[in-house]
């Protein structure tokens, strides 16, 4: 009895579904494969591999999920599609030999992962084409961290069947859905993307520390109702970093790092691809214009706000932690749902001259963070700022529309308008703040609903100063405190106006 015949018996054993007539068939399709270069016991053992049987007729075990990966494993088999195939890549090792490196990402239903082939395996990869879609088994690889990710590596142990045949095709994701897109990234990490390039900033130049000169660019992408800029470094800040809007990136092997703000941008690394897959296009889910101002909440990012300007507030000068002078000034806007603190950075300042109340004004891609106790609103610089922005309309607010009863105020309101009676002198005293001394005035107000304490700061406090018992009076733009000894607190901000109704 031969070989093949004793590996024919395995597989009709393990496989009932098969005939002896199909197994033959697949012996001999094999060798035609090879080119007749394949021995008949060959092409058995390369059938029974591809059917999920290792050399001794059992079972190949792969079916550890890549979500389930660890560092530090000895033998790890997984089954899984190519997603991308890169490029192989030779290097020195320490003794002078050369060596060759070829990286494949492969995923599952669980998540993806590179696999990482070495000199002859790798030379193996590049030889049989591997194309993406393909559905892979990988044999006897050991896993490691690399830049805070597990890997799979492949070495002399290892090996790789391309298309096992007990591997069913619906139980593994079609390659886009291994893509995300800029609404769906939010942590760090390696990630891949697609979206529709809506920006770019021309290319700059910088000297690095040892001297020598880099090139950077930047291009925003737009796609799942959201943006995320991609920073170019190098090589590829020529290649793509006068990419033209409407262009549709694929992105492999990006690095999604956070930003001292908190959002997230994607930045590439020597082996990060680009794939151009459209010309001339729109997002197929863009930004949502345009959040109301009711609906933002701290961290949030490349967010598109119109609203009207209602007031202005000062400028003043900083310090940046390199020792560098910036400006920043404040914007109180509204529209018909709320008002937010809205702060302009350095050269954006000089919008204030151009700026009047009641004016429309629209930030794309900005950002908002906590900003006196209350969410605000930001331009960086990334974002957009327009003017009267063509067919953006916003209503006109009334101070009326904004008024709030004491007995609706809630901890952490900002810029709402309260109106009753001073039920008492205010009291002046001076305090010791962060900013140094300041002086307060304080007194309770009753509007029939309910009653609050008010603490107005600094330039306010001679502005009640003197007020009597039963005067009538609206505070604008107070921002809502904790309760103490059972009474609400509101506090005067940047904006806070004081009107007297009645004395």
């Amino acid at each position: 009895m031969s070989s093949t015949e004793d590996i024919i018996k395995r597989i009709l054993a393990l496989k009932s579904n098969l005939t002896r007539e199909a197994v033959e068939r697949l012996i001999d399709e094999e060798r035609a494969k090879a080119g007749g270069l394949l021995t008949e016991e060959a092409a058995g053992h390369l059938v029974a591999s591809n059917l999920g049987l290792d050399g001794a007729g059992e079972r190949i075990e792969a079916k550890l999920r890549i979500g389930d990966l660890t560092p530090g494993l000895s033998d790890v088999s997984i089954t899984a599609r190519v997603i991308h195939v890169f490029p192989p890549h030779t290097f020195s090792r320490s003794d002078g030999r050369e060596g060759k490196v070829l990286r494949m990402l492969v995923g599952d239903s669980t998540g993806s992962v590179a696999a990482v082939f070495w000199d002859e395996k790798a030379d193996q990869i590049a030889a049989a084409k591997i194309t993406p879609g393909k559905i892979v088994r990988i044999l006897h690889g050991y896993s490691r961290e690399r830049r805070g990710e597990v890997e799979i590596n492949i070495g002399n142990r290892g090996s790789i069947y391309m298309e096992p045949m007990d591997a069913v095709e619906e139980n593994f994701p079609e390659i886009d859905s291994f893509y995300k897109t800029p609404g769906d990234i939010h942590v760090p990490g390696t990630v891949n993307l697609i979206g529709v390039v809506v920006d770019s900033s021309p290319i700059s130049t910088f000297n690095r520390a040892d001297g020598s000169e880099g090139k950077v660019s930047r291009l925003t992408l737009e796609e799942g109702g959201a943006r995320i800029n991609l920073v170019l470094w190098g090589e590829r800040a020529d290649e793509y970093g006068g990419t033209e809007r409407g262009t549709k990136l694929r992105v492999v092997g990006g690095s999604a790092r956070k930003r001292e703000d908190g959002s997230i941008e994607i930045h590439t690394n020597y082996g990060t691809v680009f794939e151009v897959l459209e010309e001339g296009v729109e997002p197929t889910e863009p930004v949502s214009h345009w959040t109301k101002l009711a609906d933002l909440r701290t961290s949030m990012f490349n967010v598109n706000v119109a609203a009207r300007v209602a007031q202005f507030g000062g400028e003043r000068e900083f310090t940046r932690r390199d020792g560098t002078t910036g400006r920043v000034a404040s914007v109180l806007l509204g529209d018909e749902t709320g008002t937010i603190r809205l702060s302009l950075w350095d050269d954006d300042v000089e919008l204030l001259k151009e700026l009047q109340t009641g004016v429309v004004l629209a930030i794309e891609n900005g950002y908002t963070r906590e900003s006196l106790g209350a969410v605000g609103l930001n331009a960086g610089r990334n974002s957009s700022i327009t003017i009267n922005p063509e067919g953006v309309e916003v209503a006109e607010i009334r101070a009326e529309e904004k008024l709030v009863e004491i007995k609706d105020l809630r901890e952490g309101q900002s810029n709402v308008i309260i109106r009753g009676r001073v039920l008492e002198p205010p009291m002046v005293r001076e305090v010791e703040t962060a900013r140094g001394p300041a002086t307060v005035a304080s007194f309770r107000l009753d509007d029939t609903t309910s009653e609050a304490r008010v603490s107005l700061w600094r330039d306010l406090v001679n502005q009640v100063e003197g007020l009597n018992p039963g005067a009538l009076v609206r505070v604008e733009n107070v921002h809502v405190r904790p309760p103490f000894e059972g009474i609400i607190q509101v506090s005067s901000g940047m904006f806070t106006k004081i009107v007297v109704e009645e004395k």
